[in-house]
């Protein structure tokens, strides 16, 4: 055999090579070949010979599969259902939600300072972030680039060429007994503002949780967070003049100071009355520092990071926090568990009426939180006649729950190569039409006739149904309340389907279905299929959510288990893993996957944006008496 006959359609590995007397030799799961022109004629070729290892021995599950062409129909080379239906105005007259999130004045564009912090000492990055948020409580003046792509963001908004960056060269390395610093970004800021803070507030990262505390006291008095070495630097380097508190040993240990924090800022209504902030230091926060402290001290609101582990002492002063404070509905905690526990912070939150946004790696929150609110439209699904033999599904695209995969993983990803050739649904935050309604626009802006945006877990907020709002003396009342909440929420901004995760409680999953005002849910339990009628009438379906797909190879052998039937119609959904399948090849993989399940089942798959698929899941429903076995 001639190895320029053989085109590789599939090899994750890249495995294969070419052999005089093997032929071809490949390694890969689920290698895929073109073997090219075979002339069993000419009687230079009776057979083919395929050779497995023993250590795979061949099974249901590890066989040989071979097709002809003159067998199979030609395969699709386009994905998208021919609905020819593009994308409505997303502009609505719609009045958006407000209320739950901090907002301040927008800035005109002359009096914007832009900083570069991207090459900086991580330290010097907190300091900045956090008196980013002192600055902007009265208005978004100060932004900061901390990745290349904030540049784009912030020229989206401005235009190209209007990110004028501060850095002060000098300082671009500052040597300070024997270690070498960068510090040109925050000697710039510090510079420009230094006369606007009150104090400097002196922690130490021996205590991690005191950076918790100079974070409040900064957001209540005006002051900027300090080490013991940038303290110095701002002294002796550039001539700071202002009084220090050092509350590095002001408290004997960390459940001490959050006694003092519920005293003196929760019981004295200083706080903000629906913000909380998971946003301590991390173990990696020396490499890896979070982005999240401007907007959290912009609020005021209450900050902490205890071990969210129930049971602990840290998970008992999270609720205790939470009881203070008498959260409404509607509440937000934001950035992360502590020791990468979301679950755990979920579980100590939602009891007191707080949702979860996770928002770690949200950056500049404090300068984009000053545009104005904006509500948004998208058209609704639309119903394809559903047949027997076909397998409909949809694609959805996930983490855009969390602020910060919508600031940064799925802004990158809607500038990357293949988006639009693909019919997928890409969740989104409903709390950005208050939050980052200009980072909602820019999705709205740029979407093509294959892309929805829809909502993640679950809704407008994470929370897990089964125990929302239980310390309240009326728990479904409370759900109840959130219930009509979510709905005005994901209306506001346009979606109309939504993923749901940690309800198995059966009412309240139906209740869910039947106020959420949307086409279609998304079942993170991959339970069962159901349908429901809305409170607006119209019939509501749930769809097992699918399987997470990681990498490439997990949408094929994940669709590859579903066979086609002679009765029915199948209906399934693929949930694609934003961080790890998605990226900027995310769209041109599933494209390669799309082609070799066409070319293993060829005009069987049928590709439908997740409100179409719900539109047609209900249809064939109703059609057949609410019932899908």
């Amino acid at each position: 055999m001639n190895s320029q006959n053989v085109t590789t359609l599939f090899d994750p590995q890249n495995s294969v090579s070419f052999d005089e007397e093997r032929g071809v030799v490949g390694t890969s799961n689920n290698l895929t070949l073109d073997l090219g022109n075979i002339d069993f004629g000419n009687k230079k070729y009776d057979c083919i010979w395929v050779e497995m290892s023993y250590q795979n021995p061949v099974s249901e599950d590890t066989k040989f599969e071979f097709y002809l062409d003159d067998d199979l129909v030609a395969p699709k080379t386009s994905f998208s259902v021919p609905l020819n239906i593009a994308p409505i105005d997303y502009h609505t007259d719609r009045k958006p939600q407000s209320g739950l999130y901090f907002k301040n004045e927008q800035c005109p564009y002359e009096a914007i300072t832009v900083f570069d912090l991207r090459n900086n000492d991580n330290t010097s990055k907190l300091i900045v972030e956090a008196a980013q948020g002192v600055i902007n409580q009265k208005r978004g003046e100060v932004y900061l680039i901390i990745e290349d792509h904030h540049i784009r963001q912030f020229e989206d908004a401005y235009g190209i060429g209007k990110c004028n960056l501060l850095r002060d060269e000098q300082y671009n390395s500052y040597v300070k007994d024997g270690k070498t610093y960068n510090y040109s970004g925050l000697a710039s800021f510090m510079k420009r503002y230094k006369n606007n803070f009150s104090k400097m507030v002196l922690w130490t990262k021996d205590k991690k949780w005191t950076w918790c505390m100079a974070l409040m006291i900064c957001a209540q008095e005006g002051a900027i967070p300090v080490t013991e070495d940038i303290m110095h630097f701002f002294q002796d380097e550039l001539g700071v003049n202002l009084p220090v508190e050092d509350i590095r040993d002001k408290w004997s240990n960390e459940m001490e100071a959050y006694e003092w924090v519920i005293t003196e800022f929760v019981d004295k209504g200083k706080c903000h009355p629906t913000l909380s902030f998971s946003v301590g230091l991390r173990e990696d926060s020396e490499s890896n520092p979070w982005r999240l402290y401007d907007y959290a001290v912009a609020t005021k609101g209450l900050i902490f990071y205890l071990e969210a582990k129930e049971g602990s002492e840290g998970f008992n002063m999270i609720q205790k926090l939470c009881a203070h404070m008498k959260y409404p509905i509607g509440s937000s905690v934001m950035g992360y568990g502590a020791g990468d526990d979301g679950d755990g912070l979920n579980k100590a939150t939602n009891p007191y009426n707080v949702g979860f946004m996770v928002s770690d790696f949200y950056s500049n929150g404090s300068f984009w939180c000053s545009y104005p609110r904006k509500a948004f439209q998208q058209r609704k699904g639309q119903a394809i006649e559903a047949k027997p033999g076909k397998i409909y599904v949809s694609l959805v695209w996930s983490d855009g729950d969390n602020i910060q995969f919508d600031a940064n993983h799925l802004y990158n990803m809607f500038s990357a190569p293949g988006r639009g050739d693909v019919p997928v649904g890409v969740t989104m935050a409903a709390s950005l039409q208050e939050l980052n309604p200009f980072l909602l626009e820019y999705f709205y802006k740029n979407l093509t006739p294959n892309d929805e945006l829809m909502a993640g877990p679950s809704g407008f907020q994470f929370i897990y149904g089964d125990s929302f709002a239980t310390a309240a003396a009326d728990p479904d009342g409370k759900y109840d309340e959130w219930l009509a909440m979510n709905n005005e929420w994901l209306a506001t901004a346009g979606f109309h389907t939504g993923c749901l995760w940690n309800t198995s409680h059966e009412e309240r999953y139906r209740e869910y279905m039947r106020t959420c005002g949307l086409q279609g849910v998304y079942d993170g339990n991959n339970v069962s299929y159901r349908y429901e009628k809305g409170k607006n009438g119209e019939g509501v379906v749930s769809i097992s959510q699918g399987a997470h797909c990681w990498k490439e190879g997990d949408v094929y052998n994940y669709l590859t288990g579903f066979k086609p039937s002679t009765q029915k119609p199948v209906f399934c959904n693929v949930y694609l893993i934003a961080a790890n399948y998605g990226g900027l090849d995310g769209y041109e993989r599933l494209k390669r996957e799309l082609t070799r399940l066409e070319m293993y089942l060829p005009n069987t798959y049928e590709f439908l944006l997740p409100m179409d698929l719900c539109a047609t899941f209900n249809k064939y429903l109703e059609e057949h008496g609410g019932k899908y076995e």
